[in-house]
């Protein structure tokens, strides 16, 4: 997919998916290292502030087609807002509720100009329906407003996608992840979430950037994360 094509997909439908951003075994690297920092947990398990414990990620925070994509999604001077979380779905896991990110759950409902915020999942093994692949609504974000609690909607799909992809969507779009129903096969990814310059959310919201670890990144990246980070 072209990043027009890309950027058409993420307005009218709420997401898009890129293929081979990553080769593979640098995927493979990436999940390796990851799941050594959360093997002791079981089922789906979110680990937040992930750069500090994995700096090798940092290439993916400035990768140049993504911030194309959320330059045009979220104007000039976005951030970078939450030092990179890991997404591990594990053998066995359940499915997850469906639901809308920040901020829409927050605020009265419906909400004509909540703002929008791109969430980015880089793909670091493969996704399939039966690894636990997100589940999305196409075109859900248009509502502006979060699914009914506990609901199933027959227009759910899962993103299913190789290792090295990337799959973004819009903060809005309805999505969860699904159920791992395999005996001996994982998905993982790392999740970045892009805001406009406007949003300031609390820096205890997610575990800042040390201050060692920001030091060695390159400028671009520390600019994004100017307000993640103890700076």
């Amino acid at each position: 997919m072209d990043l027009n094509e890309a950027k058409t997909r993420l307005a009218d439908e709420g997401y898009c998916l890129l293929g081979a951003q990553l080769p593979a075994s640098e995927a493979e690297r990436l999940d390796g290292l990851a799941r050594s920092f959360m093997k002791h947990q079981e089922g789906y398990i979110s680990m937040e502030g992930a750069l500090n414990q994995i700096p090798e990620l940092a290439p993916l925070c400035i990768h140049p087609p993504i911030l194309e994509l959320a330059e045009a999604l979220l104007g000039e001077n976005f951030i970078l807002g939450n030092n990179v979380a890991m997404k591990w779905c594990k053998p066995g896991a359940k499915a997850g509720g469906l639901h809308a990110d920040w901020p829409l759950g927050g605020v009265p409902q419906p909400w004509p100009e909540f703002p929008t915020i791109l969430q980015s999942f880089w793909m670091l093994t493969d996704f399939t329906p039966e690894n636990g692949a997100t589940v999305v609504v196409p075109f859900s974000h248009h509502t502006k407003r979060p699914p009914t609690p506990n609901r199933t909607y027959p227009q759910e799909i899962p993103i299913v996608g190789k290792k090295g992809s990337v799959f973004l969507f819009h903060n809005g779009l309805w999505h969860r992840s699904g159920a791992n129903t395999t005996r001996d096969q994982h998905r993982m990814a790392a999740n970045l979430c892009y805001l406009p310059w406007f949003i300031h959310r609390p820096k205890e919201a997610w575990p800042l950037v040390e201050r060692e670890v920001y030091g060695g990144f390159p400028p671009l990246l520390q600019a994004l994360l100017v307000r993640s980070a103890e700076i």
